[in-house]
């Protein structure tokens, strides 16, 4: 048992090895992994940044098909996120809201209005934060926050997150001084996302400050 939590853990160090053996069974195990890791809250644990990168460099040096690794994985975050949904709009309304009263009134209320007004470029910045990508869908599900919008924010936040973070792996991941600094390279990648949405909301701040 231990031997799998810690094959999960360090999955992107065993994948190039699972490729070479195993090449079409692969595409499965990548979808499961990224549909649990979205979409069951318990597998938030799970590593995707840096494994989708691994991915895409993986795919760039054994020479298998890009398409169909990007369509795996798009599908998997999409569906992922709808089942995060889903389950926070019924077990999570049952369990955390009608059972343990938890969050309150007030604060599904302000948590709602937030999913409202700001939930559609929420969810294009979530994917890239750990534990942020399982955890924000399925609060969208307990605070029931509008279908059609949650499911084209999620969407659109899905295919961004895959391409942005795979088609980084399969053209620079096979680069020595990036590969050999993966963390650095991750951490700096979240740093620009959050720093780009951050003056994206200055920008807008700004922009509607009345006019001296």
């Amino acid at each position: 048992m231990m031997e799998i939590w810690q094959m999960l853990l360090s999955f992107d160090a065993h994948l190039p090895q699972l490729v070479a053996m195993h090449a079409n069974w692969v595409y499965l195990l990548l979808f499961t992994l990224v549909f649990l890791q979205i979409g069951v809250l318990p597998f938030f644990f799970l590593p995707s940044n840096p494994f989708l990168f691994v991915c895409g460099a993986v795919w760039a040096a054994s020479g298998l098909t890009l398409l169909l690794l990007l369509l795996v994985l798009i599908v998997a975050a999409v569906l992922g996120s709808f089942s995060g949904y889903f389950l926070g709009q019924t077990v999570g309304q049952a369990f955390f809201v009608d059972y343990l009263k938890w969050p309150n009134q007030a604060a599904l209320d302000k948590t709602r209005v937030f999913y409202e007004k700001h939930g559609e470029k929420g969810f294009l910045v979530s994917f890239f934060l750990p534990v942020i990508r399982t955890v924000a869908p399925f609060l969208a599900g307990i605070t029931v926050m509008n279908k059609s919008k949650f499911a084209r924010s999620a969407s659109m936040g899905a295919v961004i997150w895959v391409l942005v973070c795979v088609l980084a792996g399969y053209f620079f991941g096979n680069i020595p001084a990036i590969k050999n600094h993966l963390g650095l390279v991750t951490v700096l990648g979240l740093a620009m996302v959050i720093g780009v949405f951050l003056l994206k909301k200055l920008w807008d701040a700004i922009a509607k400050s009345p006019k001296a």
